[in-house]
């Protein structure tokens, strides 16, 4: 869409918290796995919602550790490691989940449901500035890796590498790290 701005991250770990929270407060636990599985694995919102039980437990009900998959939009392989998060989110909504039927979706709903939910939920807990949407989650989960391993380059590179992206200036571009960074540095200067 020519001239729109792009979504922005959820940047604030304390606004991440406060979604978990409120998803979890108003009972709702497919909600909550589907932000947590998003935002800790950078797929894209088609891919999330193209998961089945399969994925996450096997025929025993037992949990997974990864789920190897190609992405929807570019074929690349990825093997997204289930981590401590998803794995108390997956406790947590395990009720709700069809265990007896492997091939059911997770989470049977749009795209554009997902982009009105992110933005219901990016409201309710006080975020009034920015562009959120399903792409929200991909880009937060790009952002928070960056952001906890120090904003380096290497960070970047790895960043890279869970998005699929085939050259580091498109995660540059992903994460607004020029323009970011530029207004931090001139902010910063004052001499």
């Amino acid at each position: 869409m020519a001239g729109s701005k792009p979504t922005d991250p959820i940047k604030s770990l304390r606004h991440i918290r406060n979604i978990k929270n409120l998803l979890k407060a108003q009972d709702k636990p497919l909600d909550y796995l589907y932000f947590t599985v998003a935002i800790n694995t950078g797929l894209r919102s088609n891919d999330v919602l193209n998961l089945i039980v399969d994925d996450f437990w096997d025929e025993q009900g037992k949990p997974r550790t990864e789920f190897p998959l190609h992405t929807k939009k570019t074929g690349t392989y990825v093997n997204p490691q289930i981590n401590l998060a998803i794995q108390e989110a997956m406790k947590f909504a395990q009720a709700a989940v069809p265990l007896h039927d492997p091939d059911a979706k997770l989470f049977p709903i749009t795209r554009q449901t997902v982009s009105n939910r992110i933005r219901r939920w990016c409201k309710e807990v006080g975020i009034e500035q920015g562009v959120y949407s399903a792409h929200t989650t991909r880009k937060t989960c790009a952002y928070q890796l960056w952001a906890k391993h120090g904003k380096t380059l290497e960070a970047l590179k790895v960043v890279s590498k869970v998005l699929g992206h085939k050259h580091i200036a498109q995660t540059e571009e992903y994460l607004g790290i020029n323009r970011e960074m530029a207004a931090e540095w001139q902010a910063d200067l004052n001499l």
